[in-house]
């Protein structure tokens, strides 16, 4: 696939950043909600290369801008990404197939606008705040009424 660039936030360019066969564009830290917003959107496919997580934010913001998500399939990412409904799993620290599955998001435009359509659908149903808020409400709500007791 011609064109691709590889576009890095969370940290700044390295001393000796890594060479990865495409221009890589260092973001640094971003911290506010628009600039983010702004990133996911303009992006084909989200990977989130972790070896350990809870449950990403970088996964769920993207999929909220329908972004698809390329990951591999361990510790909290299976929570964020329905394997080939919202993006790709990948199996646990194997390149070739994380490279596989940013292939496979890309290179069918159908298959494409439907990871994107189901990755924004699926995060507003999991993550969005009239989804998350009540839930909080209920935590804190039994928390207050088992203190009372």
């Amino acid at each position: 696939m011609q064109g691709i660039q590889g576009v890095i936030f969370g940290q700044s360019e390295p001393v000796n950043p890594p060479s990865l066969g495409m221009p890589l564009h260092w973001m640094g830290h971003l911290n506010d909600d628009i600039t983010l917003a702004l990133l996911y959107s303009a992006a084909d496919v989200m990977v989130v290369p972790s070896r350990q997580e809870n449950l990403p934010q970088s996964g769920t913001e993207a999929q909220a801008c329908g972004c698809p998500v390329v990951a591999f399939n361990c510790t909290g990412l299976p929570d964020v990404v329905a394997h080939g409904e919202t993006g790709y799993l990948a199996e646990p620290y194997d390149l070739d197939e994380l490279a596989k599955g940013i292939l496979w998001v890309l290179e069918d435009a159908e298959r494409y606008s439907r990871l994107c359509a189901a990755a924004r659908k699926r995060a507003l149903h999991l993550w969005s705040s009239e989804v998350v808020v009540p839930q909080y409400m209920k935590v804190y709500e039994a928390a207050i009424e088992s203190h009372r007791k």
